[in-house]
């Protein structure tokens, strides 16, 4: 029989050392194939995508040190390395951890407790078993929590304590006791089938989305800026031209005056006037030139990351291809349809209307009472080296009749066969009996759901108003770009016939300086039109929304452009 107990605990101590052994070699098995050891995930900064510009992107055909770049190549730059955006793209990463963290609400927990107690106290009887008495008491517990979504909860654990003890009525020294259970708990009001965790889930994931539109709507207004500093930069560049020869027909009648003058068949004030104009249009020339540098360094922090504009690594030249003039013909009333299904601030506003019907449910299973329902089975074992006394003759120095060793072993094996356990169910109940605090949170998530709403339909008529601004604006710029180019026209006719009569000697410097003027502004007043009519179509794109799907961009692959993977 005692070989018997022998070989029983050492098979248990064999089988719980094997068992330990083959889960903390699982565990890091998967932490090898996971790259980090088994314990880095509770001292280790985790890995995480980063947004990192790891090379300047620069587009376009480079020639004698001038970048030729169409409006599709400044938007791909500025998507690629505008500050603005990449700083953006980091909000739709801290969302995605926060649903991450959300979850974690389900993560398993487990739990580990040691403690060690040495105590000796004086008896004041002798039937408290010795003039003294020493206890030594350790404990140990293991446990495993489990929550799930829709109101259970499972709780396990593992309890063991090993008492020694100078008690002479102690029948096992060490007496080693093992207690397990498994108790489940269930809301059956207040969480019954969705936790409170849930509730917070689904505004995370909203909230990703939000962040999502968030990026589109500043992706959006920053191209909205590359297009306007874009054609800006077209137009200052066709006007600086257009000073240009400007100048080169003010210094031409110049010319043509002074040789007059000195053959005695024009005066001294044509020349001076001359003089004056060549003046004048050099300080629009240099005006033109400053402007046209300017416009470039704006076009140049939008598109690239140089802190300084002017270390770009040449000079920027828009080159039209002919697409940007795309003639708006939908009505009003399709653009605001399409608006609403398009426009990143519209989307935002479902989106929070979302999270604020989620907060109203929410705030109703908050007013609920607390119950909770809990049922488990426990299981107990009792073990340790028995000591048989014959206590016939006396409870005092009763001799030993007999030593049985036990340990751990007997103290599992009871617990596993199950011969001892009891049953656990029960109720519980929380009762708020004014229950203000919820009433509260439902009366204040009534009124933000009844605000979201009005504040979506404020944010309706403000986009009604915006595309009908811009839809007047492209129809004034369309006339605009008409007019100017029958005064264009009909300056050019004007300018032939003022210089046939000025070779002639019928006209005066000044009639042809004015027909010079009157050309040159009215091709000025052209490229300004054209330009503004393009500006506008853009800023018509995104009053409705559409600036992503006008130009060929996929919300998904923009967001993942300079991500890099751990």
């Amino acid at each position: 029989m005692l070989n018997a107990a022998m070989r029983r605990n050492r098979m248990m101590r064999v089988w719980s050392v094997g068992v330990l052994a083959v889960v903390l070699w699982s565990l890091s098995v998967t932490s090898l194939a996971e790259g980090w050891s088994l314990f880095s995930r509770y001292h280790r900064d985790v890995s995480v995508q980063r947004v990192e510009l790891l090379e300047r992107r620069v587009l376009g055909k480079l020639e004698d040190g001038r970048f030729y770049l169409t409006e599709r190549d400044a938007i791909e730059m500025a998507l690629a390395n505008n500050l603005g955006i990449n700083v953006q793209r980091h909000a739709v990463l801290v969302s995605d951890w926060a649903i991450r963290q959300r979850e974690s609400y389900y993560d398993p927990q487990g739990t580990f407790g040691f403690n060690w107690d040495r105590q000796t106290n004086p008896s004041a009887s002798v039937l408290q078993g010795g003039t003294s008495v020493t206890d030594i008491l350790t404990t140990y517990n293991l446990g495993y929590q489990q929550p799930f979504k829709w109101g259970t909860s499972i709780d396990a654990t593992f309890i063991g304590n090993r008492n020694r003890s100078t008690n002479f009525f102690s029948s096992l020294i060490p007496a080693i006791r093992t207690e397990a259970q498994i108790i489940i708990r269930q809301d059956l009001l207040r969480g019954f089938g969705k936790a409170a965790a849930e509730y917070d889930i689904e505004i995370s994931r909203n909230n990703l989305d939000i962040s999502a539109e968030e990026f589109r709507q500043q992706a959006t207004d920053t191209i909205v800026q590359v297009q306007n500093n874009f054609w800006e930069l077209e137009f200052a560049l066709n006007d600086l031209e257009v000073r240009k020869k400007s100048l080169e027909y003010a210094q031409t009648v110049l010319e043509q005056n002074q040789a007059r003058f000195e053959v005695g068949t024009a005066s001294r004030l044509e020349v001076v006037e001359a003089e004056a104009e060549v003046a004048s249009r050099r300080e629009e020339l240099i005006r033109a030139q400053y402007t046209y540098r300017r416009v470039q360094d704006a076009l140049v922090r939008l598109i690239s990351d140089f802190e300084d504009p002017q270390t770009f690594t040449g000079e920027l030249v828009p080159v039209a291809t002919g697409e940007e003039l795309v003639r708006e013909t939908r009505p009003f009333e399709d653009l605001l349809s399409i608006a609403g299904e398009m426009r990143p601030e519209l989307q935002k506003a479902d989106l929070n209307i979302a999270n604020l019907e989620v907060n109203l449910e929410k705030s109703r299973d908050q007013l609920r009472p607390g119950l909770q329902a809990l049922a488990g089975y426990q299981w107990f074992g009792l073990g340790g080296t028995r000591i048989d006394r014959d206590y016939s003759q006396g409870f005092f120095n009763a001799p030993v009749l007999a030593v049985v060793p036990g340990g751990i072993g007997d103290s599992l094996a009871q617990l596993l066969s199950g011969d001892y356990g009891g049953y656990v169910v029960g109720l519980s109940l929380q009762l708020p009996i004014k229950n203000s605090a919820a009433q509260a949170m439902n009366a204040e998530a009534q009124i933000n759901l009844t605000r979201g709403e009005m504040e979506k339909r404020t944010l309706r008529q403000q986009v009604a108003l915006e595309i009908r601004d811009a839809l007047t604006q492209v129809q004034m710029n369309e006339a605009r770009l008409e007019a100017s180019q029958a005064a264009v026209e009909a300056s050019s006719e004007r300018l032939q016939g003022e210089e046939a009569r000025f070779e002639v000697g019928m006209g005066t410097t000044r009639q042809l300086i004015e027909a010079q003027r009157d050309l040159l502004q009215t091709k000025s007043t052209e490229v300004r039109a054209r330009t503004d009519l393009i500006k506008s179509l853009a800023l018509l794109d995104q009053a409705v929304g559409r600036t992503f799907d006008r130009k060929g961009i996929v919300l998904d692959d923009a967001l993942d452009l300079n991500v890099v993977e751990p």
